[in-house]
């Protein structure tokens, strides 16, 4: 049992001692499984945008402010428009009388 411990540690575990070879490191550095790298096959100054939203985040938060604004604005002429129907007034907006 012992051996068969110690063969399976001596493929994992680099050897210690006097008798380790000077020349092979304790830990290989690339590994022969990897390929090696490819250089681009695009040229330099060209940004892939595979990874980048569609949309710039200030432009989003610039659209649901001006949104909500106008939100606001609507709500606002709703109600100016149902307190003055309350009183028997009609109530013509400013951008429709124009």
């Amino acid at each position: 049992m012992r051996s068969l411990l110690a063969a399976i540690l001596s493929l994992f575990l680099p050897p210690r001692g006097a008798h380790r070879s000077p020349g092979v490191p304790a830990f290989p550095t690339a590994s022969p499984c990897v390929p090696p790298r490819r250089t681009r096959p695009w040229p330099a100054d060209v940004v892939l945008a595979d990874g980048l939203p569609l949309v710039r985040p200030y432009l989003a938060v610039w659209e649901r402010e001006r949104d909500a604004l106008d939100r606001g604005q609507l709500q606002r002429e709703r109600r100016r428009a149902a307190v003055l129907a309350t009183l028997g007034q009609d109530y013509v907006p400013a951008e429709v009388a124009a």
